[in-house]
């Protein structure tokens, strides 16, 4: 008997401590946080102790957020997404299953992932993004000045008039005559960024003036030639030049930190038991 007892002292302090690797962490609104998920981010993300906490932590509560909205979305939806992601790779549907098994990936699993990850992106949109107010020109501009460094590499905007005809000569007669109509040329009006063209596009109006015609281009099935009104060179042209690149960036730096108030609120409001760390 002396003999066993040694051994089943080993076997329970093995079990308990096995039970404590692997315990609740944290209890997150009723969402659990265990000691192994804590270690497997802080390794994985490379991440102290206390930030891995936090990502779990926010985490939790997005889930907890979840279910209280009852966001759903229907298969069909998903179904849809795979499609674009698919084809945004230049992959079939069952050339990604392939891809992500030897990831290690099952295809359930990335189903559940993607269907998560669209729960968050409407949740997002419904419950966080349309706190945000749109800007004002004043406070865009004000948000450029504040910032003008990051724009001087922004792509200009360019405002261009767009000629195309089936007939090289009716293209060449509209260009002598810009405000007479001509039949068989139809125009229309381009406000672009320079990114938004094609590299040759772009390339062609940067090598034309302002207030003039770029050469006619024979684009295999119709004659083309641009008139830019005008165009914001990189690091001139102040505010306007730029101000696309300027609403997308406030923008985004809006989401964040609309985002992060959000789960701010919803960190403080929350019930959150620490019971080990």
């Amino acid at each position: 008997m002396k003999k066993i007892l040694p051994f089943l002292l080993f076997t329970i302090i093995s079990s308990s401590h096995a039970q404590i690797l692997d315990a609740i962490a944290i209890d997150v609104e009723g969402e659990p946080i265990t000691t192994l998920e804590i270690q497997a981010v802080q390794q994985k993300m490379n991440m102290s102790k206390q930030a891995a906490v936090e990502a779990l932590i926010k985490d939790r509560l997005e889930v907890s957020a979840l279910k209280k909205a009852n966001i759903q979305i229907d298969p069909a939806e998903v179904q849809a997404k795979v499609q674009e992601i698919a084809q945004a790779r230049g992959m079939t549907q069952t050339q990604m299953k392939n891809v992500l098994a030897q990831k290690g990936l099952t295809w359930n699993a990335y189903i559940s992932q993607l269907t998560n990850e669209m729960k968050k992106e409407r949740f997002f949109k419904e419950h966080i993004a349309a706190t945000i107010t749109p800007p004002s020109d004043s406070e865009l501009e004000t948000y450029y000045n504040t910032h003008k460094a990051q724009f001087s590499s922004a792509p200009a905007q360019m405002s261009l008039v767009a000629y195309a005809s089936q007939s090289p000569q009716n293209l060449k007669e509209a260009i002598a005559n810009p405000m007479k109509p001509v039949k068989g040329v139809q125009k229309k009006n381009i406000l672009a960024a320079s990114n938004e063209m094609s590299p040759e596009l772009a390339n062609l109006i940067n090598n034309t003036a302002s207030g003039s015609f770029t050469p006619v281009v024979n684009t295999g099935e119709i004659f083309v030639t641009y008139f830019v009104k005008s165009k914001g060179e990189q690091g001139q042209g102040g505010f306007q030049a730029v101000k696309q690149a300027v609403t997308l960036q406030w923008i985004q730096e809006q989401r964040v930190q609309a985002g992060q108030d959000f789960f701010n609120k919803l960190k403080t409001n929350a019930n959150i038991r620490v019971i080990r760390l």
